[in-house]
């Protein structure tokens, strides 16, 4: 059961071009990556979700999201796997490896917060993250378009805003604003904070 399940995910994932905006519970989204990430089996990846502590910290009453699931949850795995991956890594590896998930309300919709406690990155490397074809990653493992993708769906596809910023201590924080139902970010002269 628990394989047909993961398969079922898996399925529902792959099928983005019947994908259709509807009024989205994100912490259900988010849930879902998650579970895409905890079962994600590679021998070939260098990292393991099963290592890392994943907290959840999700508001109460959350706004709806008048999204696209599957364009969302792509963004919410990317996010999840580039952490750990990030974590796994560096050679001063965390006692304590995790992953923090907020979700919270703010004014203008729902804002997406993942904080990881790895090594974070340098100011330079912070500035060209949502590049194109821009990777820090070895050749074979990365292309470099992960994070543009993700910030290309969230801005232009939704109407939201992306952002990347030092987490208190070691690690990075990636920021996601979502507009509330109604409250499409067009309107937002500040729609772009990259």
């Amino acid at each position: 059961m628990r394989a047909a399940d993961i398969i079922r995910h898996m399925l529902d994932f792959s099928r983005r071009s019947e994908s259709r905006r509807t009024i989205c519970a994100i912490p259900t989204i988010v849930d879902r990556a998650v579970a895409l990430a905890q079962n994600d089996y590679d021998l070939k990846k260098s990292f393991d979700f099963k290592r890392i502590r994943m907290v959840k910290e999700y508001a109460a009453d959350l706004k709806g999201v008048e999204c696209t699931e599957t364009e969302l949850e792509q963004v919410f795995l990317n996010l999840l796997r580039n952490a750990a991956q990030a974590m796994s890594t560096d050679e001063s590896v965390p006692v304590d490896p995790r992953i923090v998930v907020r979700l919270s309300n703010i004014a203008s919709g729902v804002r997406c917060e993942f904080e990881d406690n790895g090594p974070g990155m340098p100011d330079e490397v912070r500035r060209r993250v949502f590049e194109p074809f821009y990777t820090t990653k070895p050749p074979g493992i990365g292309t470099g378009l992960g994070l543009s993708v993700s910030y290309f769906i969230v801005t232009s596809g939704h109407g939201g805003k992306m952002w990347v910023e030092r987490a208190s201590g070691t690690g990075s924080r990636f920021i996601i604003e979502l507009p509330g139902i109604g409250l499409r970010g067009e309107e937002d002269s500040n729609a772009n904070p990259a």
